[in-house]
């Protein structure tokens, strides 16, 4: 089943919080670090489509955790076809 994560920054006003977020949201498992290698190992395991779209996306003037988050999911998904982000 195809599912789609939206992350909007207003929501998650810090890294520790969206990471919380995302990892909730695709149930990644317990051991999950927190950090965005874990995140980035999590994003490259999932089989099944999955949708990732944020509100806003990340420009110059963004947080740089902001940023950092945004890259990960895109190399993550250049490595994970069932991961498209928007």
């Amino acid at each position: 089943m195809e599912s789609l994560l939206l992350i909007r920054k207003k929501d998650n006003k810090t890294k520790k919080s969206m990471l919380s977020y995302i990892a909730e949201e695709l149930s990644f498992p317990d051991y999950f670090g927190n950090n965005l290698d874990a995140l980035y190992d999590c994003l490259t395991d999932i089989d099944e489509p999955t949708n990732i779209a944020l509100d806003p996306i990340p420009s110059d003037e963004s947080e740089k955790w902001y940023q950092s988050i945004y890259k990960v999911l895109l190399d993550a998904a250049a490595e994970n076809e069932n991961i498209k982000v928007f």
